[in-house]
């Protein structure tokens, strides 16, 4: 089994952002819940002031968990507490050797209303995860603990908001000085999926399509990036291929010079092409 804990441990001036609007009805899981009563619970035996659940903080969490399960922004020097760049905020890649804290701070204002800067702690378990032992975890790690109870350079602050999402092996707290205004979010239904959350994708721009259409496209080029494959698309509509376009394929972007209904006219069209263009392939999409 492997585990990884990363914490946050700034203290930044909050400074504004917009938001995409109002927070979406969500509920808290059983095991979410779980893991918010034990922190209070904790809090509770050392003196400390229950904080009370936010809405807000609860969906920033549970987007974040989201986000680095389907994206993984957390590979090579990123920490868990980076994000990726495949939803509508601000992307970051966050370590010790390169810090991003406003970018991370930031984040409750980016996805929602909340006025306050955010905090994080976050923990993935390759296993299945439990909320005894993330909280359990975290209780080893004096600088987690010392977030949880205010302590040392965190006794300056006053958590007046908390929360919480778990994803996949995925757990990330927020904690916030600022009191939420929305309404607590309520407990999810004992079915499966009753947390149905679904990412605030990034917009993409006209030439792009991410979904299936049925047709036979003549692919030159895949890339890496989006902003490589875009211009890409640019050469060639100066080129006369009107048509072309980006196609998104998990991680890869494949340009499609032209599509068309069936194989054998998109074969067709790819023989007329020329020797330039001979490496060219067919493929349904």
């Amino acid at each position: 089994m492997f585990r990884n804990s990363l914490l946050i441990f700034i203290m930044v001036l909050f400074s504004g952002g917009s938001t995409i609007g109002q927070v979406p009805d969500i509920c808290l899981t059983k095991e979410e819940y779980r893991l918010y009563s034990m922190i209070n619970d904790y809090r509770s035996q050392k003196g400390l002031d229950i904080i009370p659940v936010s809405k807000s903080l609860c969906y920033v969490a549970k987007i974040h968990a989201r986000d680095l399960f389907n994206n993984r922004p957390d590979t090579s020097f990123c920490s868990l507490n980076s994000w990726s760049d495949k939803g509508q905020w601000t992307a970051c890649c966050h370590s010790r050797y390169t810090p991003n804290p406003s970018c991370i701070v930031n984040k409750p204002a980016e996805l929602t209303k909340y006025t306050g800067e955010g905090h994080e702690l976050s923990y993935w378990d390759s296993e299945q995860l439990h909320p005894d032992t993330v909280f359990n975890f975290w209780l080893s790690i004096d600088q987690a603990r010392e977030v949880l109870l205010n302590q040392k350079k965190w006794s300056y602050f006053n958590w007046k908001a908390l929360g919480v999402g778990l994803y996949k092996g995925y757990a990330c707290v927020w904690v916030g000085e600022v009191v939420d205004t929305e309404p607590e979010p309520t407990l999810c239904a004992n079915a499966p999926g009753a947390d149905n959350l679904v990412l605030p994708v990034k917009e993409l721009p006209k030439d792009v399509v991410s979904s299936p259409t049925g047709r036979y496209c003549i692919i030159f080029g895949s890339f890496k990036t989006l902003q490589d494959a875009l211009k890409m698309v640019a050469k060639y509509k100066n080129d006369g291929f009107y048509q072309a376009k980006v196609i998104v394929n998990n991680d890869t972007y494949r340009v499609s010079l032209s599509d068309h209904a069936t194989q054998q006219e998109a074969l067709n069209a790819r023989k007329m092409m020329g020797n330039e263009y001979k490496e060219a392939w067919v493929t349904k999409y």
